[in-house]
């Protein structure tokens, strides 16, 4: 091969090399990123503010307040439709298997005040004829037993009822919008404790994680310190027992950020079961404890009017639904009135077949028609009931309907004193949370100061190890104790906007 064409395919060979080689750096990046892209799409991150609007709507708490709402809706409509028209279709056959019969025809004759003489009279005054043939039929017959009863019956009818007058209808119509407004309040109220334990949760959840990530970094130092202090005890600079001690806090360490690891894990499944997300899902909290006591001004506190919060109205309504089932109880002793239309179809044949057949009917004049098995029947009419004598039932059901209804003020008036106890409790327990927190940030900084110093002594050789993990671990327990203190500030202002209704 010339030495040209040689040189032409090292040189092409070379340049699929690198082709090839950013090829493979691209796919690479790709894939990166697609995987990136996947890990966030599964990563949830959330605010406290994001935390409760997702808890309110996917709660099984917040979801089932939300279907009481929409049951108190179908129970309006439910008493609502009690005083509109209902329609309503009735079928019934009925196969006597033995028919019943009466007397022989003689017998019904000789008794003239039998309802049968006095029908069969009534068909004698239309047609002499008949009375003829059934006197003729009776002498040659006179053991025989008749029935006017064919073995098949039908009978299929349509009514339509309407109520006029039911005090107990008219009361009911009244407490409607109080049904509605009760379910109401009490989806809020639940919204209302969903947001309070969510954010408790968040704060307990947030502490708890930070409190790790302290741990963890006070854990990498504690190495760093040990680690320097063992290379300066292999040069005999200090003694055995100053790593000794070192390893002994590092080893405190590990165990006391095990069992922090495990709140932290314990604190986020809570708060994933409060929000209604799967324990399994994996999440992200952006707010800080720092963050979230920042926003927070202790020198602005809420005023307390005890008709803001919700259990307010809510008892002043429940108090109202109990005087109306107390009237509606009461009504139970007045009149009702209700009207009613009925029409229907009956037929009676000795075959079932002929159900859906014509008879042959012959007339006087010799005539033969064919007329329908089928009879129609009409009837319109008023219903009138009037309780009269019961034994005391109704009595005994409004006077259970009174002290239902004076258990409901006196839990109405029990919520004031309550409500304004809450208050000042939470204002109480506010104030000393935010006391404590005052003073554990200012123990922080001067652990901060102490150990600073004491490391700074430690590594020039004046200051021993026992004074460096006594630092070492006065700061720990301080920065621990001041992220608690901001977390119980932070719950202590969750009840105190609880206690005015917020």
């Amino acid at each position: 091969m010339p030495l040209k064409n040689i040189t032409q395919l090292k040189t092409i060979t070379a340049y699929q090399k690198i082709m090839m080689k950013n090829f493979t750096l691209l796919l690479a990046l790709l894939i990166g990123t697609f995987l990136q892209a996947q890990q966030t799409d599964f990563v949830k991150t959330f605010t406290v503010e994001e935390a409760v609007q997702y808890a309110i709507s996917n709660n099984f708490d917040a979801k089932n307040s939300k279907l009481d709402v929409d049951k108190a809706r179908w129970r309006n409509w439910e008493i609502k439709s009690m005083g509109l028209p209902t329609l309503s279709a009735a079928a019934e056959y009925d196969y006597y298997f033995k028919q019943p019969q009466i007397p022989s025809i003689e017998k019904i004759f000789n008794d003239p005040n039998s309802i049968t003489t006095q029908v069969f009279g009534y068909l004698a005054m239309k047609d002499p004829n008949i009375l003829q043939m059934l006197y003729n039929y009776s002498v040659n017959n006179k053991d025989t037993k008749i029935s006017f009863v064919m073995p098949h019956n039908f009978n299929t009818s349509l009514t339509l009822s309407q109520l006029l007058l039911d005090g107990r209808y008219f009361i009911g119509l009244k407490a409607t919008r109080d049904f509605t407004k009760v379910a109401r309040l009490q989806k809020d109220l639940s919204d209302q404790d969903i947001r309070y334990n969510v954010m408790k949760a968040y704060y307990q959840a947030q502490a708890a994680k930070e409190s790790k990530q302290y741990l963890e970094e006070v854990k990498v130092l504690v190495e760093k310190i040990t680690s320097d202090t063992r290379k300066i005890y292999k040069e005999g600079l200090t003694e055995e027992l100053d790593v000794n001690r070192l390893e002994l806090t590092l080893s405190n360490l590990e165990s006391q950020l095990n069992i922090t690891e495990k709140m932290a894990t314990v604190a986020l499944a809570n708060l994933k079961f409060q929000m209604g997300l799967d324990l399994g899902s994996e999440i992200i909290l952006t707010d800080k404890i720092s963050d979230l006591r920042a926003k927070m001004d202790p020198s602005v506190l809420p005023n307390f009017e005890p008709s803001k919060r919700i259990e307010y109205q809510l008892l002043e309504t429940v108090i109202r639904v109990r005087h109306y089932d107390t009237q509606q109880r009461r009504s139970g002793h007045f009149p009702s009135l209700v009207g009613f239309l009925n029409y229907g179809w009956q037929a009676q044949v000795d075959k079932f077949g002929n159900f859906f057949k014509s008879r042959e009917v012959s007339y006087p004049d010799g005539d033969v028609r064919k007329k329908s098995n089928w009879f129609q029947t009409g009837i319109v009419g008023l219903k009138l009931s009037v309780p009269i004598f019961d034994s005391g039932n109704k009595m005994a059901q409004t006077q259970q309907g009174k002290l239902d209804e004076q258990k409901s003020k006196n839990d109405f008036e029990k919520f004031k004193q309550a409500s304004a106890l809450q208050f000042q409790s939470s204002q109480a327990f506010f104030a000393q949370a935010l006391s404590e927190e005052q003073y554990s940030q200012k123990s922080v900084e001067l652990s901060q100061k102490i150990f600073n110093k004491t490391n700074i002594k430690f590594k020039e050789g004046v200051g021993n190890s026992f004074e460096l993990v006594q630092a070492q671990q006065e700061l720990i327990q301080n920065r621990l104790k001041f992220i608690q203190a901001q977390l119980n500030l932070l719950n202590t202002k969750a009840d105190l906007d609880k206690a005015v209704g917020k």
